[in-house]
């Protein structure tokens, strides 16, 4: 590439990046502002603590340099002048090189100590700050519906949750307590230097007005490239996760270079937003650090005409450079916040988002005394997509006890069903009501406890056999655990294990076999003890003999439970009182003559129901 096509692709990509923004998305408002400030209300004597001793030692700091200035005017030069009374009165008391130096050891003592406070109670305002933050995120979004956590990829989600989060906490506790110990330090610099000199003070005031102006053209710009990193970041995580959640697929397939390609392709986009990030904020730097300069400039030629014309002495004028040379950098970053802050701008934005999403009602719905069992479908229509319903003028009715299974092709519409039993989902037209009550109008969470679900993607806690079988009820007791590991004939199986019920399944479950998996998580439903059951193809992974005996303790289990069993095992279809099929969204009961063959002689019928929906 020639030096002309570089010059011209440097001047394109200038021109790129400084191009305004079409929409500011991430925008923060002041109620945006205050809804974070929720967090901190419960820290808040903590944060009062933390800027009490900020204020104390920007105060200290502030008066450090002053000691130049009597270093020179009172002692080397042996005068008494000063630029006010308060200053004339404590050059009075520090004529003296060894009260001066004492003063200045005092000083510097009480600022290392008071600088040690505040670092105390900083942090733990920031860690308490954080936690508020990420706790209170993670139940809102464990709130959310499955419908969100099903149209989602979970390393996007966990993007939201982890990167966000630590930006906001990062900027908590990085430039928060920056920023206002430059604010406080700028605020009693500038009381000081108008008492030295009010002239040179307006002098430096005169370049305030070209710090907001670099600020005013960069902030829009950088909060929408810091957007886009960020949601390429997202992506980036999305696809790292599933490679490595589907690694046995990449490896069977020999698709390693597939996805390393797939993956660096997403992650380049986010190296090119980066790039953007980064020279937009330098270009930012580069203007405020040359409107430094210019002041700096400024002061030394009027205070130096000061200085030569007698208006000032030479104390006040070192004092005063001294204290624009240490308050310049301090100025520069104090403007600079507003463009550094950027990043947690477009994360507190991002959470923002998620924050403003409404997950379920918690305890915000019917809760009845009792569950007979009865479910109904009343002219149900539901699809993905308004074009395709998946079911169509949906009608069933499940008696209290039966069991009922459901068949149908693939896509047909089965899981759809078992979803919006369990409020996965809403349906777009008519009813599902549980013993005469609408499910819209219950509880979810009640409701899900009155559920005890067996899929074939069922999932394991990385943690023992115990702690899975008691997540379905978190009080059970071992004597229980063990009852319902008998039930699911688990039980031989896990005291087979060096480590018997504290054996760790690893994650998902890996160091178990299929159907060791499939009865941990029947005895799982056996300890929830739920009045209605869903089986949804529990034995679809499993071989003939393993499937035999997953279908006797399912017998068991089904027992006295309104039960709805998804499947195309004919030997699982024998437990059904009815079969009912799916197709083109409807739902029809099949006849005794309809049904696959199985190895039993017939179905099971109980005294008193009819096959009749």
């Amino acid at each position: 590439m020639s030096i002309a096509d570089c010059c011209r692709r440097t001047v394109a990509f200038t021109r790129d990046i400084m191009r305004q923004p079409a929409t500011a998305r991430s925008d923060l408002g002041f109620s945006d502002l205050a809804f974070f400030l929720r967090f901190a209300r419960p820290i808040r004597m903590v944060g009062v603590l933390a800027l009490a001793a900020t204020a104390l030692v920007s105060a200290a700091k502030t008066v450090l340099p002053l000691s130049i200035k009597f270093f020179i005017d009172n002692i080397l030069l042996g005068g008494t002048e000063a630029s006010g009374a308060a200053l004339a009165g404590a050059g009075g008391l520090l004529s003296s090189l060894d009260t001066l130096i004492a003063a200045l050891l005092a000083l510097g003592l009480f600022t290392g100590g008071m600088d040690l406070v505040r670092n105390y109670w900083t942090a733990r305002f920031r860690e308490g700050y954080a936690f508020n933050l990420q706790t209170a995120l993670v139940e809102h979004v464990l709130s959310f519906p499955l419908s969100y956590f099903k149209s989602q990829q979970t390393g996007y989600i966990m993007s939201r949750l982890s990167d966000d989060v630590q930006i906001l906490q990062y900027t908590v506790s990085q430039y928060l307590p920056l920023i206002i110990a430059n604010a406080l330090y700028v605020t009693f610099t500038l009381a000081v230097l108008c008492i030295l000199s009010l002239r040179l003070t307006l002098v430096v005031a005169a370049f305030i007005p070209l710090y907001l102006l670099v600020n005013a053209v960069f902030i829009r710009r950088i909060r929408a490239a810091t957007h886009r990193e960020r949601e390429r970041q997202a992506h980036v995580s999305r696809d790292i996760q599933e490679v490595i959640s589907g690694i046995d697929t990449v490896k069977t397939h020999a698709a390693e270079d597939r996805e390393a390609h797939r993956v660096s392709t997403t992650l380049a986009k986010v190296v090119d937003a980066r790039i953007r990030n980064t020279m937009l904020s330098a270009f930012s730097e580069y203007f405020r650090i040359g409107t430094m300069s210019l002041m700096l400039i400024a002061v030394f030629w009027v205070g130096g005409n000061e200085v030569l014309a007698g208006g000032m002495t030479v104390g006040d004028f070192v004092a005063f450079a001294v204290y624009v040379v240490t308050f310049a950098p301090t100025v520069n970053t104090f403007f600079a916040f507003p463009v550094v802050m950027q990043p947690a701008a477009t994360s507190a934005a991002r959470l923002g988002e998620l924050f403003s999403m409404h997950g379920e009602p918690a305890g915000g719905g019917v809760v009845p005394a009792a569950v007979q069992g009865r479910i109904e479908f009343s002219g149900v229509r539901f699809g993905y997509t308004e074009s395709e319903p998946v079911l169509a003028d949906a009608n069933l009715v499940i008696r209290p006890g039966e069991v009922v299974a459901v068949v149908g092709r693939t896509g047909a519409g089965k899981t759809t069903l078992v979803n919006l039993i369990l409020r996965g989902f809403s349906p777009q037209e008519g009813t599902i009501t549980l013993d005469g009550r609408d499910l819209a109008a219950l509880d979810p969470r009640w409701l899900r406890r009155q559920v005890s679900l067996v899929s074939q993607d069922l999932f394991l806690f990385h943690t023992t056999i115990e702690e899975n079988i008691r997540y379905s009820r978190p009080g059970a007791t071992f004597e229980e655990i063990v009852n319902a590991a008998r039930k699911a004939q688990i039980h031989d199986d896990i005291t087979g294990f060096p480590d018997g019920y504290r054996t760790v399944v690893g994650e998902r479950g890996t160091q178990l076999s299929v159907g060791q998996r499939q009865r941990v998580a029947i005895a799982r439903a056996f300890l929830k003890d739920a009045p209605i059951l869903i089986l949804d193809e529990p034995t679809s992974a499993l071989d003939m003999q393993t499937e035999e005996q997953i279908r006797r303790t399912l017998r068991l289990l089904v027992r006295n439970r309104t039960t709805i069993l998804v499947s195309h095992r004919p030997s699982l279809l024998t437990l059904a009182d009815r079969v009912l099929a799916i197709e083109g969204g409807q739902v029809r009961e099949q006849q005794g003559t309809d049904l696959p063959p199985g190895p039993d002689t017939g179905r099971i019928h109980r005294p008193g129901q009819s096959a009749a929906t």
